[in-house]
């Protein structure tokens, strides 16, 4: 399965493509210059940039591609990123053909865009009637005549005056009632909603006797319960995970895996549950309203259906 062959007809369709410990690949478009001689027209070179988001879009790609399995396209997937992380870490270039080629340059990971690279945006498609063309295709020539009498001086095309007549009255009345239609519409708007600022939830207080309500501690005074304010929640607010992507009851297979993707450039860590547990945590930055997403790709991505945040 040519994996580098899918990224570069992703890109172009896509304009992006998102690899897991690669990075994310955009096209961009640099403007025309003028180098001294002449004006060089624009040019689009493909660049790798530290964000992006994980989904399967990519490995739904090439999965409808291959006609096999999204799980499937996606071990394939890592398997070249793995693959490719251990090839520049060694020093070497991993070539995508016709598209260029990454490399590691002061411990980042850079993609260098072929100079023979050349992109160029779909065209506007037009829309012909094809009655129209139909009927001017079937229409019969009609001969000029060999001698056309001279127009009478200050004579009026009624004809024409009539056509514009009508077109002016119907320019009017779609006028007119475009407007009808925007104040009818106007007038059923409801009345704007003014957002609130974010406030905090105060919880209602609990009804409690009057010996709870003042505990004596161990020095025979009494003590006041404090209880924290509730913090708003910020939806675009990121958040560190510690996520669980692979379980296991023996420790030399814990630390194979722990290896392999500590190998790839990958945030991971080794936690000992017990002297028969074993787990292999990912560290994942993301917003809060994203985890469920996140956890998502990641089951897809390490096959691991017990993908979990680790408390």
């Amino acid at each position: 399965m040519d994996i580098a062959k899918y990224i570069g007809q992703y890109i172009i369709k896509n304009k992006f493509c998102y690899i897991h410990g690669l990075g994310n690949m955009e096209l961009m478009k640099r403007p025309a210059v003028h180098d001294g001689k002449a004006l060089q027209g624009a040019s689009y070179e493909v660049i790798v940039t530290t964000g992006g988001s994980i989904d399967d879009s990519f490995a739904n790609f090439i999965a409808t591609n291959e006609q096999i399995s999204i799980s499937k396209a996606a071990n394939a997937l890592r398997e070249f990123s793995m693959q490719a992380r251990a090839d520049i870490a060694a020093g070497k270039e991993v070539v995508l053909p016709n598209l260029g080629k990454f490399l590691e340059e002061n411990g980042k990971v850079k993609f260098i865009t072929d100079p023979n690279f050349k992109f160029t945006p779909a065209g506007i498609p037009t829309i012909q009637n094809s009655k129209q063309l139909e009927e001017q295709k079937n229409a019969p020539v009609i001969p000029k005549p060999s001698f056309e009498p001279p127009a009478k001086a200050n004579s009026v095309n009624w004809s024409m005056v009539i056509i514009a007549v009508i077109l002016v009255v119907i320019l009017a009345g779609g006028g007119y009632g475009y407007y009808y239609y925007k104040s009818l519409q106007k007038a059923a708007a409801p009345a704007p909603v003014v957002p609130k600022k974010d406030t905090v939830y105060q919880a209602p207080p609990v009804p409690v006797s009057d010996t709870m309500a003042h505990p004596v501690d161990s020095m025979g005074q009494n003590a006041t319960a404090t209880t924290p304010a509730a913090s708003a929640v910020d939806s675009q607010a990121t958040t560190t995970y510690r996520m669980i992507i692979g379980a296991y009851t023996a420790r030399d297979k814990a630390e194979k895996r722990y290896r392999q993707l500590k190998i790839n450039g990958t945030k991971v860590e080794l936690v000992t549950k017990d002297s028969i547990n074993y787990m292999v945590l990912e560290s994942v930055t993301c917003r809060v309203v994203d985890t469920a997403h996140m956890k998502d790709s990641l089951r897809v991505f390490y096959n691991f259906k017990g993908v979990a945040i680790y408390k």
